[in-house]
């Protein structure tokens, strides 16, 4: 999958270069894993020598080249990571058998993507909160109290009523707690959600994988 997703990742955007953390891969460059998420990430930035990169997670077996193109075409440059929201009635109608953690606001119903555009400059003075953010990725209650006891009250009440949480409030609370302006890039790319984390995810991949075959 790490192959798979640096070669997606290189052909949507060329000409520049494409590290793997973690895993060595002919004919890409290799930086060591860490310890954790973030330790990682900090290996791969140290060569990153571009303003802006691309940050994928290795574990997108459906990663598309038009999909990458897509939320880099979307990004805002100026700000400290776009992060891409998907929808997940597109996630349902493209992969129907993997289950995925949602949650529901204003503008809809959304899972988190894998991949994000972001500033280095910015990424590197956040690195011990984004830590924190990414290890409750998969857990919207938890990073919603990370992001304040407002915000999640109103993830609470929108639980009931999603028309009172929306986009924008999401975004203004993790600009707050990451003190690094944060943009939500809502899309239905349904294989940039479509991550790898569990047996069963990984059972539903392969079917998926095979009836394409």
């Amino acid at each position: 999958m790490a192959e798979l997703v640096a070669r997606t990742v290189r052909e949507a955007a060329r000409p520049l270069n494409t590290i793997i953390v973690g895993y060595q891969v002919k004919g890409y460059p290799y930086a060591e894993a860490g310890p954790s998420f973030v330790h990682s990430l900090r290996n791969g930035l140290n060569q990153v020598y571009s303003e802006n990169f691309i940050l994928a997670a290795a574990d997108l077996p459906f990663l598309e080249v038009e999909s990458v193109q897509e939320v880099v075409a979307a990004a805002n440059l100026e700000m400290a990571l776009n992060y891409p929201i998907v929808r997940s009635e597109a996630c349902a109608e493209r992969f129907p058998d993997m289950k995925r953690t949602t949650l529901r606001i204003r503008e809809g119903h959304f899972t988190g993507g894998n991949i994000a555009v972001a500033n280095k400059k910015w990424l590197e003075t956040v690195f011990p909160v984004l830590e924190r953010a990414y290890s409750n990725r998969k857990k919207p209650m938890a990073l919603a109290q990370q992001l304040g006891l407002g915000t999640l009250c109103r993830v609470l009440w929108g639980r009931i009523v999603p028309s009172s949480l929306p986009l924008r409030t999401l975004e203004d609370a993790a600009s707050r707690f990451l003190k690094a302006p944060v943009r939500a890039i809502v899309t239905n790319r349904a294989d940039v959600g479509a991550d790898v984390d569990t047996l069963e995810q990984y059972e539903s991949a392969v079917k998926a994988l095979s009836s394409q075959a």
